[in-house]
């Protein structure tokens, strides 16, 4: 699994079904047993594995949304986002009219997921309405946290002039140099 962030490359990788359930069932007991401020965090580790498995475990599942809530309705806006998951498909559930202000208080609040999400359905058009100069301020924001997939469409964009700018090849070359550390950064770090 590629990390989307630069700067905070992934190391945990979960490769059977079982160990993905496990995982999301002890966070959601910690979860549980811990004071609503304490537990900021357990909603993405229980979030992950899912997203990755073909079939998610209904249980799992539940114990992950349940967590998210948790964290989200205690402020955690990283939660308020992959809460959102769960309307945009994540178990079955298709609800964007759900989902669209939950990205958009996170990305708001930082989140760079959510915030790189926004980018792109505001560039595509398909759940928002299309709006090239909104959807490269948010590719710039998450740009900023170094989400590399924002990094990524930043120097495509520069290179052909697309979303509304002008074509720049020395900024889409400065964007291809924080692509390659981003890289070397992944390739460098251990796990």
């Amino acid at each position: 699994m590629t990390p989307l962030f630069c700067s905070a490359p992934t190391t945990l990788r979960v490769t059977r079904a079982p160990v993905a359930a496990l995982a999301t069932t002890l966070a959601a007991l910690v979860a549980l047993a811990l004071p609503a401020t304490a537990h900021a965090g357990f909603c993405r580790a229980a979030v992950r594995p899912l997203l990755l498995a073909t079939s998610p475990d209904a249980e799992a599942l539940g114990n992950a949304r349940r967590t998210c809530a948790a964290e989200a309705e205690a402020g955690d806006a990283d939660s308020l986002y992959h809460l959102a998951l769960f309307s945009l498909g994540l178990g079955g559930e298709w609800q964007p009219a759900v989902a669209v202000p939950m990205v958009r208080e996170a990305a708001a609040d930082g989140v760079p997921e959510a915030q790189y999400w926004l980018a792109w359905q505001l560039e595509t058009g398909d759940l928002l309405p299309r709006d090239e100069s909104a959807a490269l301020g948010w590719y710039q924001r998450a740009a900023s946290a170094e989400h590399r997939l924002a990094i990524s469409r930043l120097a495509k964009a520069y290179e052909s002039g697309e979303l509304g700018l002008p074509r720049d090849p020395l900024l889409a070359a400065e964007y291809r140099a924080r692509q390659a550390r981003c890289t070397r950064r992944e390739t460098e770090s251990p796990g």
